[in-house]
């Protein structure tokens, strides 16, 4: 099929500012999209404002629905971790867990989920039907299954990227159903007109075992400037980005630090941290302001600021929790696997499978991150030498262009099927 005047639109109920991995995943595939001749359309969240690409990528906010609301405020969230933050360590710890678990019934019993009906009406106004295709990269199982069960749906081609772990979809904002069966409803919907995706291997072999429906990996959309040269300083830079999320490992920041006090210079990217966080992430955060070889990033940075924090960089620390990621993909890591830098990751999950020991020390399950950062520190000049020489590679295997072809593989090969 030509693609002269196919539309291509991507759906992104998450993405409601102009920063952040959900703007550049939207902005990459739709920029590779019209480089291919496709007519890209961005559906963002109503709180969306401004414009993708100076408007040469077009982007209605329509979007209405919430994705991955497990992180949201709330007076009593906020009294009840403001308070716990204050409290002794492992007291603080014991809060949060069943606090989320209080906020997801209660979400499960709230309104049903609108994006299938926001979609239906959307793509009906601006006449996408038959022939062209509709991505879905950053979903919830309460998204799917309002895409499932909409009245009135336009005959796309749907494509799915799935992107966290299935028990993460079952726990955060789940829909009314298990997993596998909500899969099978998607199918039973589209029929062929449903592909399924994951952007790591791995997790594409969790959804096709849970749905028994075919779940093709795909590569992630990265984008990054030309590697530049840069003189060494006399202490490494190390860097955490991303946000202080707990999941994220942020509240073993001030240990790892700590650790190796006076072997590098630190920059932390927190973002806001208010009364809402978790407490033990309140806690860490009070206690890197505290010290001064820690430059704190309290807000939100902008594609230029992150790619010039990414480019200052010698050593990036991502302390997550391997089990909460387990087969799910890090954005911020593919970044520093395209740049050629090293990193300090959890071991057991995809992070410290792509990284490999030649370019990341894994930090073992259960451990504090303060030795595995002073032994990448140690072995700071080899793993930077092997990150710089896999880095082309990566960039070859990993970039939007590359994802396009995934995407549009499954489509052609349907309609092109005897």
């Amino acid at each position: 099929m030509t693609q002269a005047g196919r539309r291509f639109v991507i759906a992104d109920p998450g993405l409601n500012g102009p920063l952040g991995h959900h703007l550049s995943y939207s902005v990459a595939v739709a920029q590779a999209a019209q480089a291919a001749g496709l007519l890209p359309l961005v559906l963002a969240g109503r709180g969306f404002t401004g414009a993708l690409e100076a408007g040469r990528i077009p982007a209605q906010p329509v979007l209405g629905a919430s994705y991955q609301s497990a992180g949201g405020g709330g007076l009593a969230r906020r009294l009840a971790f403001g308070l716990a933050a204050w409290l002794p360590v492992p007291l603080a710890g014991l809060v949060a867990p069943p606090l989320r678990a209080l906020r997801r019934r209660l979400r499960q019993a709230g309104a049903a989920d609108p994006l299938g009906l926001e979609l239906a009406t959307a793509l009906a106004a601006l006449g996408v039907g038959e022939g062209d295709l509709l991505l879905l990269h950053s979903v919830s199982g309460a998204n799917l299954h309002s895409v499932a069960t909409a009245p009135g749906f336009p005959p796309v081609q749907l494509l799915v990227v799935l992107r966290r772990m299935p028990a993460e979809m079952e726990a955060d904002d789940p829909a009314p159903e298990r997993l596998p069966q909500l899969l099978r409803r998607l199918h039973a919907r589209f029929g062929p007109a449903l592909h399924l995706f994951a952007d790591t291997e791995a997790l594409a072999a969790q959804f096709a075992a849970l749905s028994g429906l075919p779940v093709r990996p795909v590569p992630l959309p990265v984008v990054v400037p030309p590697p530049a040269p840069r003189q060494q300083e006399a202490l490494p830079h190390v860097v955490f980005a991303g946000g202080a999320r707990a999941e994220k490992g942020f509240a073993q920041l001030p240990e790892a630090i700590a650790a190796v006090a006076g072997r590098a210079r630190f920059t932390v990217q927190s973002g806001r941290v208010g009364a809402e966080a978790d407490p033990l992430v309140q806690r860490a955060h009070r206690a890197l302001r505290a010290r001064r070889d820690v430059a704190l990033v309290e807000r939100a940075l902008d594609p230029a600021d992150y790619a010039a924090l990414l480019a200052g960089a010698d050593l990036l620390l991502l302390p997550y929790d391997g089990p909460t990621y387990g087969a799910r993909s890090s954005g911020i890591l593919a970044e520093a696997l395209a740049l050629g830098l090293p990193a300090v990751v959890p071991a057991g999950c995809w992070m410290a499978e792509a990284a490999g020991p030649e370019r990341a020390v894994a930090i073992p399950a259960g451990a504090p991150a303060g030795a595995a950062l002073a032994l990448a520190l140690d072995r700071l000049p080899e793993l930077t030498r092997a990150a710089r020489q896999a880095a082309p590679a990566w960039r070859e295997r990993h970039n939007p262009d590359a994802l396009l072809r995934a995407l549009m593989d499954a489509p052609e090969s349907a309609t092109t099927a005897p």
